[in-house]
């Protein structure tokens, strides 16, 4: 009993050592692929573990987007190393006591969508990554939080141009996820059982099918008046692009190797 006891306070003192980031992701497809990135890179570079937060929106946005191959790379499981969902999270965010604990040494909220950042302002923790805000806050754990509303560009999932579209029907033979329809003689494509494959964009013989284009947003004048409220608010800093994450973690990594 006794050498059990040890055993595990000896782990718990190791898992201590270790560089601990937290990543919540919310349901924007702004910056969402560029943050992917930038955090596999983190994985890859730097001997850090990675636990990341989904909201209920943010699952649906990372299969859309075709990265949920992507998020196990991020957070392959194992301790503090895990996808954390509003599902096995629980009602009371059983996580959120990590942050308390200053466990972690850095929480990275990116994309944050116009509404986490107003309910972030309003104090408002109803859901996994509005929970691990408030709590990163009370345990002093730095929050970096980079809202999607800070870009006049996003990200547009896979669809069929119709005016373009042939009808050959190739790409409804050809979806492994059964995600293509016939609409009114023309397939379409349902966001609900998209995976982002883009294997009907590859197989297209006219390009009609286009994945994660850029087009033009305008930002309401609330949103922005919302992310200057944050950047006034106590243990939270705004960044404005997804690379700043790897300075930052780069950063964290260097100081704690001194």
């Amino acid at each position: 009993m006794l050498c059990n006891i040890i055993e595990i306070l000896y782990i718990e003192e190791m898992n201590r050592e270790n560089i601990n980031i937290a990543w919540g992701i919310t349901g924007s497809g702004t910056f969402l692929r560029e943050t992917f990135e930038v955090f596999k890179r983190i994985k890859r570079d730097f001997n850090v573990r990675i636990t990341t937060f989904l909201s209920k929106a943010a699952e649906e946005v990372v299969r859309i987007y075709g990265l949920k191959d992507a998020l196990d790379v991020v957070s392959p499981g194992g301790y503090y190393q895990e996808v954390i969902t509003e599902v096995n999270a629980g009602v009371s965010c059983v996580y959120s006591g990590r942050f308390t604990l200053g466990r972690y040494k850095a929480l990275f909220i990116a994309p944050a969508t116009s509404n986490t950042v107003a309910k972030i302002i309003c104090g408002i923790s109803d859901t996994v990554v509005t929970t691990i805000v408030s709590q990163a806050i009370k345990g002093v754990v730095p929050v970096y939080i980079l809202p999607s509303d800070v870009s006049e560009e996003t990200t547009i999932p896979c669809y069929i141009d119709r005016r373009s579209c042939i009808g050959c029907m190739e790409c409804i033979d050809v979806c492994p996820y059964k995600a293509i329809s016939l609409v009114e003689s023309l397939p379409r494509i349902n966001l609900l059982k998209c995976y982002g494959c883009r294997v009907c964009e590859e197989i297209c013989p006219v390009n009609a099918i286009s994945c994660f284009e850029k087009a033009k947003i305008k930002i309401r004048d609330v949103d922005r008046e919302n992310i200057n409220k944050l950047k006034t608010l106590d243990g939270i800093t705004v960044i404005e692009k997804p690379s700043s994450i790897l300075k930052i973690v780069g950063n964290i990594v260097l100081n704690r190797s001194l």
